[in-house]
């Protein structure tokens, strides 16, 4: 009794069509779900806190305000931010940024893509030695009219818990707000050779970013403001899904987590204070230097 010889080839050819179906099953089934998600949970609101977040969060050289939605066409929809370049002077007029989700989970925000100018430069070498010392800081600050507003990144000695952060606001008075964000994490521009990790945006939060959206029983008490300012912050990363599109922000499901557990704050984005105010700060032995964005005159007076 002869015994035939399977087909090797008829056998390969039929695994190769069984694999290539299920393959095309997974991803029908990934796209339906993220399809269903989507249809089911998507809105404005987890738009707006979610990629509006996330923009605000990597764009510390701009001023974000509230955005709001427009239907887009087929799958698409549109978030569209007002805002402004952060600049010590007038404002330079509104402009728009458009962050477009669409619902196979894809964000692009070709207008918001990090900071640039000085204000990349000062947060990318936050965890670095300077090359401004403090003494060349204070002759360039002695040299300016002290009443001009001045844009600065304040560079710590060592990064700050929140506890050690809110002893520095209580020796000089700072209660945060509007003009005080937080930096927990440097930028990372470089390619990590070991991991092949992508340049990531620096992590730079202001509590006005949710305000209107989680603050909820969030309570603000002046220099205790950086306490406050974390856990907002940790709320809202608790808001962001590992499936959440952040590549257009240069950020990251772990870039983000990983900012929140170790809650250490780099230095702080400072927006529109006097340059007397700013040149005290470089006295205190816990800061580095201060890295001046942009001065201008301040021609509607104190406010």
């Amino acid at each position: 009794m002869n015994v035939r010889e399977p087909d090797w080839a008829y056998v390969a050819r039929s695994l190769v069509k069984v694999l290539a179906v299920t393959a095309a099953l997974y991803l029908a089934f990934g796209t339906i779900d993220r399809i269903l998600w989507l249809f089911v949970d998507y809105d404005d609101e987890r738009t707006a806190l979610v990629y509006g977040t996330a923009a605000r969060v990597a764009n510390p050289d701009k001023r974000l305000w509230e955005g709001h939605g427009d239907a887009g066409w087929l799958l698409n929809t549109t978030y569209t931010l007002e805002g402004e370049p952060r600049r010590a002077g007038h404002s330079e007029g509104k402009e728009e940024y458009e962050i477009v989700p669409n619902w196979f989970g894809t964000v692009r925000a070709p207008s918001l893509n990090g900071p640039s100018g000085s204000f990349s430069y000062a947060i990318t070498v936050l965890e670095t030695r300077p090359d401004v010392v403090k003494k060349d800081v204070r002759k360039t600050i002695d040299a300016l009219p002290q009443a001009l507003d001045a844009v600065a990144v304040v560079q710590f000695e060592q990064p700050m818990t929140s506890e050690q952060l809110i002893a520095f606001n209580l020796r000089h008075k700072i209660c945060g707000g509007r003009d005080v964000s937080y930096v927990y994490a440097p930028s990372r521009n470089e390619y990590d050779d070991s991991s092949n990790d992508p340049p990531l945006n620096a992590v730079v939060w202001n509590r006005d970013m949710t305000e209107d959206l989680i603050q909820g029983e969030l309570t603000y008490r002046c220099e205790a403001e950086p306490e406050t300012a974390l856990a907002e912050f940790r709320k809202w990363v608790g808001q962001v899904e590992k499936w959440d599109d952040l590549s257009a922000f240069m950020l990251d499901y772990r870039w983000l987590n990983w900012a929140a557990e170790d809650g250490l704050v780099h230095g702080l984005v400072i927006d529109r204070w006097k340059l007397a105010d700013l040149r005290k700060l470089l006295d205190d032995s816990e800061v580095r230097t201060i890295r001046l964005a942009d001065v201008a005159f301040n021609f509607d007076g104190d406010e």
